[in-house]
């Protein structure tokens, strides 16, 4: 080591190998594996240019990984923030506690396997403490709750569980309904990528939908879930005949976008304040619907 001056060790060993968190510069030195001229000493002993330092060589590669890591992490943060112009003009409602987004369709809401970007990291580029607590589908678009503490969190948690919240989706459908409002009650069953109508296994799912408006050999349908099941609106249409336009996992015919929308949430927040938040419907829908007076 060299280019030290009158500087303490742990200082030293940060100059030249990055950011090591301090624990481990204590924990190597408390174990001897450095030392300086020789002899053990303390983080905060100064050392200069003529001092010799030794490192073990298994102590210089942890601090190479942690090097590494932390230019890693670096670049991810440069991908993501590209992306944070984008996130602030999805934010449709926000206050101290909680963040509203209207996602676009074809965007993830968190990191898989087969994803490498997706909503709740661009968000923490936002707002660090920012995190999900709801999901709809990457190809769904429209509402998307987050919280800015783990309070918050807790609170929507069980007006999640407890079914204090009401949901409002619109859906353009590959056909025409032949009646003018339903209830679909068919119990869900998920099986690996796609869910199943099963009467045996499957869970409770209730769905409730009226037709707004038939068009171009589809109907334009408001649906409440009643239940929160995966894919709950999108098997209930294709289960009474009338998949979703552009759902071609449950035969839906070929479009561009997944036609399902998360218009719509009402619920009272941790302070008893009604939040009641509308997401305009994307552009593409114009392309198949004649009149929006409804929104």
């Amino acid at each position: 080591m060299s280019d030290f001056e009158s500087t303490r060790l742990d200082r030293a060993i940060k100059k030249q190998y990055g950011n090591i968190p301090q624990s481990i510069i204590e924990k190597a030195i408390r174990n001897k594996d450095i030392l300086v001229n020789g002899k053990k000493v303390q983080a905060s002993t100064p050392v200069n240019d003529n001092d010799n330092i030794f490192i073990h060589p298994n102590i210089i590669k942890v601090f190479q990984i942690i090097n590494k890591n932390d230019r890693d992490n670096n670049k991810k943060s440069i991908k993501y923030s590209k992306y944070l112009e984008q996130f602030t003009q999805m934010i449709i409602y926000e206050d101290d506690n909680l963040l509203i987004i209207n996602k676009p369709s074809g965007l993830a809401v968190q990191l898989g396997s087969k994803t490498n970007i997706a909503l709740d990291v661009i968000a923490k580029e936002y707002n660090p403490e920012l995190r999900l607590v709801h999901r709809i589908d990457k190809e769904t678009s429209g509402i998307t709750i987050m919280v800015k503490n783990l309070k918050t969190a807790r609170y929507m948690l069980s007006v999640f569980q407890n079914k204090l919240i009401k949901k409002k989706y619109i859906a353009l459908l590959s056909k025409v309904l032949n009646k003018s409002s339903g209830i679909i009650d068919a119990p869900l069953l998920k099986c690996k990528d796609k869910v199943l109508i099963d009467e045996n296994m499957g869970k409770e799912a209730i769905t409730k939908y009226k037709v707004i408006q038939n068009i171009n050999g589809c109907s334009l349908i408001e649906a409440i879930p009643m239940t929160g099941r995966t894919h709950q609106i999108r098997v209930h249409m294709a289960y009474i005949g009338a998949p979703i336009l552009g759902d071609t996992k449950y035969s839906g015919k070929k479009n561009k976008y997944l036609c399902l929308h998360a218009y719509e949430v009402l619920f009272k927040d941790i302070n008893n304040k009604l939040i009641n938040i509308k997401a305009p419907l994307p552009e593409y829908y114009s392309n198949n619907i004649k009149y929006l007076e409804f929104i």
